[in-house]
């Protein structure tokens, strides 16, 4: 009864909002699927919905969206009126709308898995619980990305403030996920931005390098003084079958349909799941919580989808500014020390507040010409990626936790002095070990 009440309630525009996201993720997967439409006809829909959320948004997200966007049509309009051909304002039109479809599409889980770990059960305390904490919300955030972080933290908080070796275990938790995870939007984003690297290639060097940071991230926990009275969550094979399940769907879906990029098999496996979970376990509210989520959850999308758009015109701007005067900033070759350097450079930016889904897909757009294995840029953007995320104080978990639970950011810094220069080593020695092996072969 009261979710009629709520759908009743819930605002027009936020419906109509609704109802045009899920119209671009159904034409997205006809164009990705077919091949029939040119990929900018599902953008236009991104947007419509783009200029209805504007008001809804966040102060200062919204600027750094108009800024990136305001720098990426400057650089359109110089490269047209210097004689660039129009495949980049198709480009910038198309507004990520692949990654887009994929959040759309991934969101639904949220749906299952709500069902699946909300529990009153008392919450355990001591140092296994925070390590079970740790394991799995990364498995959860893998797949439902920064919602597992509220999920979590709410029920960590409801009866007194998350403390901050609390809200460090939800960061390393999400952050680690950028690593591997092939639900996650960094996945997403580096297939876009490395063209022709290989899903199996990208998780088979980052599950070890999330190995490493979540081994790490426990010896840290664990020996923190705070450790043995602090509150985890009570984790159970219900909560966890979902990620583990997802990761293997796509893998077999990858190994036998290898025509069709990954960010489209994840799109189409989350909403299908997402469909027969509810229509065997759940028919008689099935109807009702897809159009509750279409109603009010994709809406809550705005600042990550205004973001991916902007990053889009960003991202063609430059590369139609940097054409149009012929200047080439990529080195002549991409091997392991410029690999290094782009990650150094990369996790400084994010640092300074630089959103790693632009400094992604410039990197990619600027480096590419001098790539010659694109799984080396891949690997070194999701590590760039994964480190900064959990590294910058103004990274979006971070921001959600400073705001949400009231997390020191101060605190959080001086938890990650260990972590980041080891994390940092490490990804040299990824770098320079896939390198060497794939040079051996």
């Amino acid at each position: 009864m009261d979710q009629k009440v709520t759908l009743t309630a819930t605002p027009l525009i936020t419906v109509v909002i609704g109802w045009t996201l899920l119209s671009m993720l159904l034409i997205s997967l006809i164009v990705a699927l077919t091949h029939e439409l040119p990929g900018y006809i599902a953008g236009i829909p991104v947007w419509f919905a783009v200029i209805l959320l504007i008001r809804r948004q966040k102060r200062n997200q919204l600027i750094q969206s108009a800024i990136l966007f305001i720098l990426g049509a400057s650089g359109l309009a110089i490269g047209v009126y210097n004689g660039v051909d129009n495949r980049y304002l198709i480009k910038a039109l198309e507004a990520n709308q692949l990654i887009i479809a994929m959040l759309i599409s991934v969101s639904f889980l949220r749906i299952v898995a709500t069902r699946s770990i909300q529990t009153d059960e008392q919450l355990p305390s001591g140092r296994k619980a925070m390590l079970r904490t740790l394991l799995g919300t990364h498995l959860i955030g893998a797949v439902i990305n920064i919602s597992s972080i509220m999920i979590v933290g709410d029920r960590l908080s409801a009866q007194r403030p998350l403390t901050s070796l609390q809200g460090l275990t939800l960061l390393r938790a999400f952050s680690i996920c950028a690593c591997w995870s092939p639900f996650f939007a960094a996945m997403g984003v580096v297939l876009i931005s490395a063209p022709g690297a290989q899903l199996s290639t990208l998780m088979l060097y980052g599950l070890p390098t999330a190995l490493i940071a979540l081994l790490l991230s426990a010896w840290q926990i664990g020996r923190h003084p705070d450790a043995a009275q602090a509150r985890g969550y009570p984790m159970h094979f219900g909560a966890l079958w979902m990620p583990l399940l997802l990761a293997i769907l796509v893998i077999i879906a990858h190994h036998y349909l290898p025509q069709q990029s990954v960010i489209t098999l994840v799109t189409l496996i989350a909403i299908l799941f997402t469909l027969t979970y509810l229509l065997l376990l759940q028919p008689r509210n099935c109807f009702r919580l897809l159009k509750n989520h279409i109603h009010e959850g994709l809406a809550k999308l705005g600042s990550e989808i205004t973001l991916f758009l902007a990053a889009a015109v960003l991202a063609s701007g430059v590369a139609a500014l940097l054409e149009s005067m012929q200047i080439r900033l990529a080195p002549d070759h991409f091997t392991a020390p410029e690999a290094c350097l782009t990650l150094l450079a990369l996790v400084g930016l994010a640092l300074i507040g630089m959103h790693p889904v632009t400094s992604a897909i410039l990197a990619g757009s600027i480096l590419m010409p001098s790539v010659g294995d694109p799984n080396l840029l891949g690997i070194t953007l999701l590590l760039s990626w994964s480190i900064g995320v959990g590294l910058s104080p103004f990274s979006g978990v971070q921001l959600n936790l400073q705001s949400r639970y009231g997390i020191s950011a101060i605190a959080l810094m001086k938890l990650n002095r260990i972590y980041g220069p080891v994390m940092i080593a490490t990804g040299f020695g990824v770098i320079w070990g896939y390198v060497i092996l794939t040079h051996l072969d």
